[in-house]
Parts: structure tokens; C-alpha cells; sequence
């Protein structure tokens, strides 16, 4: 028992030493970042690893969607939003196509009318009225394609993706 009590304080020192040499050679390398860059180079972000560290790596899905209080807040000032609508545009954040900003299901298809209903909880009249309102805000871009309405997420509120592309882009230079 006191050989496991010995082994277990031994492996918790390890970690504690490893998270402080992590931590203190981190800061080196981001001074040196730092002045390199007033030097005019470009250097890319990294990460160190060092051995005994035990903190489980941090591994979100491929694609995820980020936001930020403080810019939710100015959001919600600036396009005038309602606490309503701002359920709705965060309930519509997981729907985001990676990329394009398009409201889809995870195979592509882009939400419907009948899907929205159902991921909103709302009746028909209510959605129309939403998803209405929503456009005129800024928030959603409506594309007619054929016979059926797809709606694009204002990359300015909500994006998923590495590189925007500039049609998105220019369906919101006005709303921004």
C-alpha cells in the first residue's frame, strides 16, 4: 500500500514538473516569436510537448463552429437582435455547412422549410416570420434556387471553415 501511495505522489511530481518546464519554455519560445516577428520574419504558431506532461490533449471535431461573449453581445446590439433571434441564430450555428456558411444537414442538403420547423420548434407561420426577419437584419441571406429557399449564415456572426470564399463574403459587406 505504501509503495502504490509512494508511486502515485512520484507520478503526480513528475506531472507538476513537466506542466512547469512546459509552461516556462512556452514562454521562452513566444518571446522569441516575438522578437523574431519585430525582425520582420514570419513565424508560424507551435506547440511543445514535453514528456510526463499528463493533461489530455485537447482533439475537438475536424470542424467546429467558435464564438465569442463579447462579440455575441456587440452582435446582438448591432443587428438589433431579440433573445428569440438569438436562439435561433445559435440553434442555426450547428447546421452550418463547412465553408459556404449554407444552413444544411450534415449530407449537404440544405434545410427546408419543414426542417427548420422541426429544429426550431416552431409552427410554419412563425418560421416564415423568423427566418423573415432574420434577412432583413442581415443575419441569414435568402437564395432562391428553383422551388425551394436556401439560407446562408452571415460569415460576420458565425463561420465555419479556414478560407472564406469572397461570394459569401459579398452577400454580407452590407449587413457587416
Amino acid at each position: 500500500m505504501m509503495q502504490e501511495k509512494q508511486k502515485a505522489e512520484n507520478y503526480f511530481d513528475k506531472s507538476i514538473h513537466a506542466m512547469f518546464i512546459r509552461n516556462r519554455l512556452s514562454h521562452a519560445v513566444l518571446e522569441e516569436k516575438k522578437r523574431l516577428e519585430r525582425e520582420g520574419y514570419f513565424v508560424p504558431n507551435t506547440t511543445l510537448y514535453v514528456q510526463g506532461d499528463t493533461r489530455q490533449k485537447f482533439e475537438p471535431e475536424k470542424h467546429f463552429t467558435k464564438s465569442f461573449k463579447n462579440k455575441i453581445d456587440e452582435i446582438k446590439k448591432e443587428f438589433g437582435l431579440t433573445l428569440t433571434e438569438m436562439g435561433i441564430i445559435y440553434t442555426l450555428s450547428y447546421y452550418i455547412n463547412y465553408e459556404d456558411n449554407l444552413l444544411c444537414h450534415p449530407n449537404g442538403n440544405p434545410l427546408c422549410k419543414k426542417d427548420l420547423q422541426e429544429i426550431l420548434d416552431l409552427a410554419h407561420n412563425a418560421v416564415d416570420k423568423y427566418m423573415n426577419l432574420l434577412v432583413k437584419k442581415g443575419v441569414l441571406a435568402k437564395v432562391k434556387v428553383k422551388r425551394s429557399v436556401n439560407y446562408y449564415m452571415n460569415p460576420y456572426i458565425f463561420y465555419k471553415g479556414n478560407r472564406i470564399d469572397n461570394t459569401l463574403l459579398n452577400m454580407f459587406n452590407k449587413a457587416k
